[in-house]
């Protein structure tokens, strides 16, 4: 089963239409309704916990279709109007439940629904008053009940209920989709975040269409969970918080890593979007430099969100992808490496921070409270105010620390590997000396821009430096322990310098030698002498 999906009693949409037309049709009868509440019950027993909507329509219906079938022998009157009150009693709370549980009373949260309050002063003789309400009066309350969940669940759910097939989900398919919904609703929240913008609830948002496009996304994603008539009340860390405890189902994917990258990345995206880059970055339109705070602080809420979902280690990975397509815009290209620079130490802070915390005697302070971490961080780290902070609860992804699987990374060709190799060694454990990295630096430098360090050799030799004359027959070249070249020739004549004049600065070497087994860097005669290479490998 893909998680992230509800669980619903119902086979298809053709079954859950047929119980809403059986049940509110306009020449609905007691056989429709008694076979629509028998349909309901079949849901009841396939799944126990059904959503609040079909509950309560469930309790009401079967209450008031036994009244219907008028069989007054079973049920008298007492009877009746005591199923029907514990019917409407249990439809108040199923509905109202989540109003209440904002501190609303539930005269303020039948408001705010719209069920009538003289439902609510029923509901309320019923569980505190020593008659039970006249039964006409309960019939009434009923009937306007079912109406209610009509308009307020029924009529809604239908027009965005979809099938799903298991393990026939396509790219156009429904987890997409809402991934995409997220991934566009959290950047809009992030920022919405921005201190720029200076937006504190959804009313502040001046633009019409931002507004409208954050609500409806909001209600794709959580529902009628939240209640968007009053924008005044409804924060936008009131919608953070609520992302980040609602989607954690939708999001326990394996598939989910794939899509969010795919539409972080995609060219429409604002993420590595050149214009809005462009808007709030003007002096680093080259993007050769850092990126600035302004325009990081536009998407610090989307990488907090990605690191909180340990989502993070495979957008860097796409990014240095991205870095090293020829097929992507160079300019994007290097915005991306600016963007895995960007992350790459911010991740460096959360190392820093557990460092120390493990350090000092606060490793035993509760790390629950976000704002009251961040202001630790600070009194430790006060220089580093300026850029990213990531979630500092969060341990950085350990395969980021890990230099075999960085390996890769950082010895494959990449001519924006420059911009973050550096942020990505100092990410690894055990820590490598500094004069290490500064050399692999410097390597990636010299692989990335060949043109600023000339290697062209004053002469380029070639076989011809090899052949021998007719004036001097060389027989055999034997090199010595002190690494000299001594030349046996027919020529008694022939002086070691008139030799190497003839022969250029190469000499053949004898065939005694394996030379495949050599390491690079080295000649066969100094096996037996590492000390130099030690030495410059340590350098």
């Amino acid at each position: 089963m893909l998680a992230g999906f509800q669980v619903v009693p119902w086979y298809n949409i053709q079954e859950w239409q047929e119980v809403y037309e059986k049940i509110y049709a306009q020449t609905t009868t007691l056989s429709s309704k008694q076979k629509a509440l028998d349909h309901l019950l079949i849901w009841k027993a396939r799944c126990p916990s059904l959503p609040s909507g079909i509950e309560s329509t469930l309790t009401l219906l079967e209450v008031h279709v036994q009244d219907l079938n008028k069989n007054n022998e079973i049920c008298t009157d007492h009877l009746l109007r005591l199923a029907y009150s514990s019917a409407l009693m249990r439809f108040v709370n199923h509905m109202l439940d989540k109003e209440t549980a904002k501190g609303l009373t539930l005269y303020q949260a039948a408001k705010n629904s719209g069920i009538p309050d003289w439902i609510i002063e029923l509901r309320h003789d019923t569980a505190h008053s020593d008659r039970l309400p006249p039964l006409d009066l309960l019939r009434e309350a009923t009937l306007t009940s079912i109406q209610w969940l009509q308009q307020n669940y029924w009529d809604k759910h239908k027009q965005c209920i979809n099938n799903l097939v298991i393990g026939k989900l396509q790219d156009g398919g429904y987890l997409q989709n809402k991934i995409s919904v997220l991934i566009n609703f959290c950047i809009s929240l992030s920022i919405c975040s921005h201190s720029k913008c200076n937006i504190k609830f959804i009313s502040e948002i001046k633009d019409a269409t931002i507004r409208e496009s954050l609500i409806n996304d909001a209600k794709d994603l959580f529902d009628e969970s939240v209640d968007f008539t009053n924008l005044k009340l409804i924060s936008i860390h009131f919608l953070i918080e609520t992302m980040n405890s609602k989607t954690k189902k939708l999001l326990n994917n394996d598939l989910v890593s794939n899509y969010v990258n795919r539409i972080l990345m995609a060219d429409d995206s604002l993420f590595l979007s050149l214009e809005l880059h462009s808007l709030l970055d003007n002096y680093n339109l080259d993007c050769s430099k850092s990126l600035c705070k302004q325009y990081v602080q536009c998407f610090e809420g989307l990488l907090n969100f990605l690191h909180t979902n340990d989502l993070i280690q495979d957008f860097v990975l796409e990014l240095i992808k991205y870095t090293n397509s020829d097929e992507n815009i160079n300019r994007r290209r290097k915005l991306a490496s600016q963007w895995v620079s960007v992350i790459l130490k911010a991740l460096k802070k959360n190392q820093l921070f557990m460092e120390k915390v493990y350090e000092t005697e606060t490793k035993h302070v509760s790390l629950k409270d976000k704002k009251e971490i961040n202001s630790l961080f600070y009194h430790w780290f006060p220089n580093k105010k300026r850029s990213l902070l990531l979630d500092l609860r969060k341990p950085v992804p350990k395969n980021l620390t890990n230099i075999i699987f960085i390996q890769p990374i950082i010895s494959t060709y990449n001519p924006n590997l420059t911009y973050f190799i550096k942020d990505l060694l100092y990410l690894v454990q055990p820590r490598l000396p500094v004069s290490i990295i500064r050399k692999i630096c410097k390597l990636a430098e010299v692989v990335a821009t060949p043109e600023k360090f000339s290697a062209v050799p004053p002469k380029i030799y070639t076989v011809e430096d090899l052949k021998v004359t007719a004036d001097a027959n060389v027989s055999t070249i034997t090199i010595n322990d002190d690494e000299m070249l001594e030349v046996n020739t027919t020529n008694e004549n022939c002086i070691e310098e008139e030799c190497y004049q003839k022969y250029g600065i190469w000499q053949s070497s004898s065939k005694n030698y394996s030379w495949s087994t050599c390491a690079i860097g080295q000649l066969p005669w100094q096996v037996n002498q590492p000390e130099e290479l030690i030495e410059i490998s340590n350098k």
